[in-house]
């Protein structure tokens, strides 16, 4: 009979343990914005016989939905919108403008750890997909180029959790984008805060 009860006790904590590894697994949503640093000044500087002056970071937007393998592991689908750089460009005597617009799809996945029960970091790998709109205007008129673009970023990450459910984010990260035809690549340092919610 003791014999009996050890191996229905073993049996059923088999069967429990990949119930409770499944119960950890749930849906995410979250919304951050983003402070986007660009290099549109020395991209212009590189690809052209313009001069452009120092552009200023910009507010960009984050908003994604995914999945929490557990407290440690999350992997996002999400639509990200970098802030629109603006800056002054001339060719020596007349003085215009330079306008960059950029967004697109992502999927990231993110691997936590835990500093205390509440606080976590870790890092970020994932691959943006982004269409970029390039406005130039002068004197003469406007002349708008379209191109896009695929590639990895990387960053760190934090989240604060308020609940079990709820939790203030933090990230950095890192972007580089290949452009047709020219020697210098956009990139982007973003700084972002925003909410993630877990049901």
């Amino acid at each position: 009979m003791k014999k009996q009860f050890l191996l229905a006790a073993a049996v059923s904590s088999l069967t429990i343990l990949p119930l409770t590894a499944q119960a950890d697994v749930g849906f995410l949503v979250g919304a951050a914005a983003a402070r986007d640093q660009s290099n549109l000044d020395d991209f212009i500087d590189k690809n052209s016989p313009l001069s452009a002056s120092s552009a200023d970071a910009e507010i960009g937007t984050d908003i994604y939905i995914g999945l929490a393998a557990n407290d440690m592991i999350t992997f996002r689908l999400g639509h990200r919108s970098f802030g629109d750089v603006e800056t002054d460009i001339t060719d020596g005597f007349a003085v215009g403008q330079a306008e960059l617009e950029a967004d697109g799809i992502y999927l990231a996945v993110d691997a936590m750890f835990a500093v205390t029960e509440t606080f976590y970091v870790g890092g970020t790998l994932g691959n943006q997909d982004v269409d970029m709109d390039f406005t130039i205007r002068g004197p003469g008129g406007a002349e708008k180029i379209k191109d896009d673009a695929r590639d990895f970023f990387y960053g760190l990450r934090a989240a604060w959790f308020l609940s079990e459910q709820a939790a203030i984010t933090g990230s950095f990260n890192r972007y580089k984008f290949e452009v047709e035809d020219a020697d210098e690549d956009i990139e982007y340092d973003s700084l972002a805060v925003g909410l993630e919610y877990r049901f």
